[in-house]
């Protein structure tokens, strides 16, 4: 007789093999997540105002910028670390993150250069 212990079991579902295109497409969210989370630090060094010299600081941004900076501050991190750990919602708020970025890089181009070319590379 087999003795059935839960926790084994349950510690074996995670040993389950991938197949090839669900490893390929947990890869590809990782990716994802770490250029987010790059993004997000990025985002929070403009904010405050590590590396950009004393010309350009956050405050001297036009407003419209500055919401479209602490946007990308918020939801970047919060996108990314959904993404690391494989959640359904984390794909969605990429989504509307990117989607977002590239509307306020639309309507507000002045001041946009970095955060454009951060766009279109996430595109």
């Amino acid at each position: 007789m087999t003795h059935y212990d839960p926790i084994d079991a349950s510690a074996r579902a995670h040993l389950e093999r991938l197949t090839p295109w669900r490893r390929r497409l947990v890869f590809f969210l990782r990716a994802v997540a770490l250029f987010l989370l790059a993004e997000g630090v990025y985002h929070w060094a403009i904010i405050c105002g590590i590396g950009d010299g004393a010309t350009n600081s956050f405050e001297s941004l036009p407003p419209s910028v500055q919401a479209a900076i602490i946007w990308a501050a918020i939801i970047d991190p919060i996108a990314g670390v959904g993404l690391w750990l494989g959640a359904g919602w984390a794909v969605v708020l990429w989504l509307l993150a990117t989607l977002s970025q590239v509307i306020l890089g639309a309507w507000a181009p002045a001041g946009m250069g970095r955060l454009l070319i951060l766009t279109l590379f996430e595109l």
